[in-house]
C-alpha cells in the first residue's frame, strides 16, 4: 500500500465520522474543506520530499571520471587475466611443470657449461702464453747471464793464457834469437842488446 491510498483512506475516514454528526449542507462542506486540506498537506508533503531527493541529488560529486578508470582498469585485468589463462604453463599438471623446469634448467645448465669450457679455454691458452713469455724473459735473463759469466771466466782465460803464452813461445824459439833477454829487457825499459 503507498502512502498516497493511506492519506486517502484517512480522509475518507474522516468524512465518515464527521457525515453523521452534521448536517449535509455543512457535513459536505466541511468533509470537502477537510479532504482538500489533508490533500494540501500531503501534496506538500510530497512536494517537500521530492524537493529534498532533487537537492540531495544535485550534492552528489561526479563519479564519471572515476568510474571510467575503473572500467579502464577492470579491462586491462581483464585482458591479463585472459593472457594468463592462455599460457602454455596454466594448462600443465604439476608433473608436467616439473618435468618441463627440469628440462628448461638443463639446457640453461648446458649453454652455461658451454659457456665456463670456453671461458676456461680461452684463459688456459692466456696462461700458456703469458707462461711462455715468462719463461723466454728467464731465458732472455738467463742467457744474459751466462754471456756475463763466459766474457768473465774468457777474459780471466785470455789474461792467465796471455801471462804464460808469450814466455812460452820465447822459451820454445830457437836460442840464437834471444828473443827471452830482448823481453826482459823490454819489461824494465832497456834497449835489448845486439844482435850478433
Amino acid at each position: 500500500m503507498s502512502w498516497q491510498s493511506i492519506s486517502a483512506s484517512r480522509a475518507v475516514a474522516g468524512l465518515g465520522v464527521s457525515l453523521f454528526r452534521m448536517s449535509d449542507t455543512d457535513q459536505t462542506d466541511t468533509v470537502i474543506a477537510a479532504a482538500f486540506e489533508e490533500l494540501r498537506r500531503e501534496v506538500s508533503l510530497t512536494r517537500a520530499a521530492v524537493e529534498g531527493l532533487t537537492a540531495a541529488r544535485e550534492r552528489m560529486p561526479d563519479y564519471t571520471a572515476t568510474l571510467g578508470q575503473i572500467a579502464d582498469r577492470l579491462k586491462a585485468t581483464a585482458a591479463a587475466i585472459e593472457r594468463i589463462e592462455r599460457a602454455p604453463a596454466v594448462g600443465l599438471s604439476p608433473e608436467a611443470m616439473v618435468t618441463e623446469i627440469v628440462r628448461v634448467s638443463a639446457a640453461a645448465r648446458a649453454a652455461d657449461a658451454r659457456l665456463i669450457q670456453d671461458a676456461r679455454d680461452t684463459l688456459v691458452q692466456t696462461l700458456g702464453r703469458v707462461d711462455g713469455m715468462v719463461k723466454r724473459g728467464q731465458a732472455a735473463d738467463q742467457q744474459i747471464s751466462r754471456q756475463c759469466w763466459a766474457a768473465g771466466g774468457g777474459l780471466l782465460i785470455g789474461m792467465l793464457i796471455w801471462s804464460f803464452l808469450p814466455g812460452a813461445v820465447a822459451r820454445s824459439l830457437p836460442a840464437s834469437w834471444h828473443v827471452p833477454e830482448w823481453m826482459a829487457a823490454r819489461t824494465i825499459g832497456n834497449e835489448p842488446p845486439p844482435a850478433k
